[in-house]
């Protein structure tokens, strides 16, 4: 077996399309906080609505397209071991499959969306327009679930083909529709299109979902020997580690997910303003993770091919320049935030209050660039090698045995954002240890 250091050039054909099909989806949302604290009278309201509102689809989404890590890492793996056609039918069944959960979640969401923002985000009964307006967004974003469901999965097939070029055309293909109608929809255009405010918004998002399905649709027939419809067939032998793979991603997913929820429910009780000063701040904590992701998504797309080849020598380079990277990216990433320091809280918000406790802890974010770097490098990989039981535990330990009680007790000191941000790098921290320990102990070579 030959074994070969995997070259810069093989990593970035595969990591700067990543990067760019990464950041479409946190420019969705930045675009849209943008817009909306610009509204006028009243934007902090509608700021806020659309962040609780974005957060808790982006929650659903994130828990059922783990689907996508684990096709990208079966596709991965047969393709190193040179047998992809094995897995044909696979990938249509992983579709339908995706689509059907996305269909009955969003139904469910849909139906008891009132109390998902009260009870779930704790949002004041009393606080009515903040209420209605998430309601409203939500109902909206919640139709284009199982699209993006079916966007996400054939993701990963194309993850798995090693191939982020294809991911990327959609992705931004995706993204300028949503800017273009979010403009349009928001503030109207004279007497052709009326403003639709906050709907406008969700509309938008639903719009560029339906836009990128269409571009992966063509892209498959046209590029592909797979289908998108699956044929009636027993389930594919590896149906069943999809299934539990994806089981254990969800889980990871969850408690992923529950540091999030627990950042928003803490966010909301401090006030409005502190809600919308958080929710810019997750979108641009979140916005820096696709640039890193970049990276860590062509790790997992080549740590997959190289355990079918069972090639660990080229693995452990791998994991070792793919840290290097990742930490040139943190660093430009920490220096545009340092030379856009000035400007950013004022352009996502005409709030005097919010642009205020945005500063106070903005900071935070530049030092998480670099433990965004290390952590996100190893959670690539481990996908891509399959060992999603460890990356559940792993997200199980850091988020109720650190992130919660960290949380807890840094608040009765009343530093509110600061509790929040403080318990998140500790959090993510704990991740990257952990990640690091378990792959030296297992794999690495030299």
């Amino acid at each position: 077996m030959n074994q070969t250091k995997i070259s810069f050039k093989e990593i970035r054909i595969l990591a700067i399309p990543a990067i760019f099909a990464g950041i479409a989806e946190p420019i969705i949302g930045l675009v849209d906080t943008a817009i909306i604290g610009n509204l006028g009278e009243n934007s902090d309201v509608s700021q806020a609505a659309v962040g609780l509102g974005a957060a808790f689809y982006t929650l659903l989404l994130w828990c059922l397209s783990q689907i996508r890590t684990s096709v990208s890492s079966i596709v991965s793996r047969y393709l190193g071991a040179d047998k992809l056609n094995d897995i044909k039918t696979l990938i249509p069944q992983t579709i339908l499959f995706g689509a059907m959960l996305g269909v009955i979640i969003g139904g469910f969401s849909f139906i008891f969306a009132k109390s998902i923002f009260l009870d779930f985000y704790g949002v004041d009964p009393a606080d009515k327009e903040l209420l209605a307006e998430a309601i409203t967004y939500f109902n909206i974003r919640i139709i284009g679930l199982p699209v993006s469901m079916i966007v996400y999965t054939v993701f990963g097939v194309f993850r798995g083909m090693q191939n982020t070029i294809w991911i990327m055309q959609a992705s931004i293909f995706g993204a300028v529709i949503n800017m273009i109608l979010d403009y349009a929809l928001v503030f109207g255009i004279g007497s052709f299109q009326p403003d639709m405010g906050i709907e406008g918004v969700a509309w938008a998002s639903v719009f560029a979902q339906v836009t990128m399905l269409i571009i992966i649709t063509i892209t498959v027939k046209r590029k592909t020997d797979f289908n998108l419809i699956p044929k009636w067939a027993k389930p594919n032998p590896e149906f069943n580690t999809m299934l539990k793979m994806s089981a254990n991603m969800l889980i990871r997913t969850i408690a992923l997910n529950l540091a999030f929820f627990l950042a928003n429910r803490y966010a909301t009780s401090y006030g409005k303003e502190y809600l919308a000063a958080h929710s810019i701040l997750i979108n641009l904590w979140v916005f820096s993770f696709f640039f890193i992701d970049g990276f860590s998504n062509a790790g997992n797309a080549i740590s997959g091919k190289l355990l079918g080849k069972k090639d660990f020598k080229s693995l452990t380079i791998l994991s070792k320049d793919l840290i290097k990277y990742n930490m040139i990216v943190a660093g430009i990433l920490a220096l545009i935030f340092v030379a856009l320091y000035p400007f950013l809280g004022r352009i996502f918000s005409n709030d005097p209050t919010v642009v205020t406790h945005f500063y106070s802890v903005f900071w935070l974010i530049i030092v998480a660039q670099f433990i965004s770097g290390i952590t996100f490098t190893f959670d690539g990989v481990f996908k891509g090698l399959g060992e999603t039981a460890y990356l559940r535990n792993t997200l199980i330990v850091a988020t109720f045995l650190i992130f919660w009680p960290l949380l807890f007790f840094l608040n009765m000191f009343d530093i509110k954002l600061y509790a929040i941000w403080i318990s998140f790098l500790v959090w993510n921290s704990f991740r990257g240890g952990s990640l690091i320990y378990k792959f030296r102990k297992k794999y690495r070579t030299v």
